[in-house]
């Protein structure tokens, strides 16, 4: 059973729905839980800005909590991105990603904004060299959990959003997965000193960009082999993608060997099983 998502938006940043409708579904959902977490400030990005008043947006979770005490716990997080500034105090967890390439010269360019801007990034900025731009990728990802210690880790692979429907990166290349790998094993001895978990992240699918989760299976293999706690999310913008794709995720989890994941339930991270 499915009690709750902890990777939501809204409409407090580039979510189509409200604090309101989107708890509203997840009690139709039979959910017990919901953890909201709208992307944190991010100026320099006009095509999502993230949440404009953190106070505002504390104060309109809470006011939604206290109104369905009775029928949903919902908990206040946020998804914080590397180079947005420390958010304010008051959440119960962060969800921790990486959606821009270091700055040159005070410009940001995004990772997952479309394939047209993520090829003009690669060519302009990285002279078509994919490795590189992986590499500087995966180091900001640890780099933020390292500084960070977010709750949970968000799309580990995004780099990889685009490549299903527009192959540009050889997934399956020895080199490309050890970059990977290295990144993931330092990312998991960092959130095993403090009770962190990766998330099992459908958000693509929803988009039509991927027909699987990040982070690709034979990073899952991984997780599973360093006995990693994971946490299947939707990343949902929407009321009608609160679980999209769980299932089936549940099902490729349990092929790799996955017994239980991390759920948001009763207000806090537990385990449960998948039987």
């Amino acid at each position: 059973m499915f009690y709750s998502n902890a990777h939501t938006h809204s409409t407090w940043c580039d979510g189509k729905d409200t604090l309101e409708d989107m708890a509203q579904a997840a009690i139709d959902l039979g959910f017990t839980d919901l953890g909201f977490t709208c992307h944190s400030p991010a100026l320099f990005d006009p095509s999502c800005l993230g949440v404009q008043d953190e106070r505002a947006y504390q104060a309109a979770v809470k006011k939604v909590q206290q109104e369905l005490a009775n029928k949903l716990t919902i908990s206040l997080g946020l998804e914080w991105d590397y180079y947005s500034a420390d958010p304010i105090d008051g959440y119960d967890y962060t969800v921790g990603s990486v959606h821009y390439f270091p700055p040159r010269q005070g410009v940001f360019r995004s990772v997952d904004e479309s394939p047209e801007s993520l090829m003009q990034t690669l060519n302009e900025w990285y002279q078509g060299d994919k490795i590189l731009l992986v590499k500087d990728y995966y180091d900001t990802v640890v780099k933020h959990i390292h500084q960070n210690h977010s709750k949970i880790v968000g799309h580990f692979d995004l780099i990889t959003k685009f490549n299903e429907q527009q192959p540009w990166l050889d997934e399956e290349s020895s080199e490309y997965q050890a970059i990977a790998l290295q990144a993931l094993n330092d990312v998991i001895d960092i959130i095993q000193t403090y009770d962190g978990m990766v998330e099992v992240n459908t958000g693509a699918i929803s988009r039509n960009w991927r027909t699987s989760p990040y982070p690709n299976p034979f990073l899952l293999k991984q997780l599973k082999e360093r006995e990693c706690p994971i946490i299947i999310t939707s990343d949902s913008h929407e009321t009608t993608t609160l679980t999209c794709h769980f299932h089936e995720t549940k099902e490729l989890l349990k092929q790799l060997g996955f017994t239980e994941t991390m759920q948001l339930k009763d207000g806090i991270f537990q385990s449960v099983s998948f039987d």
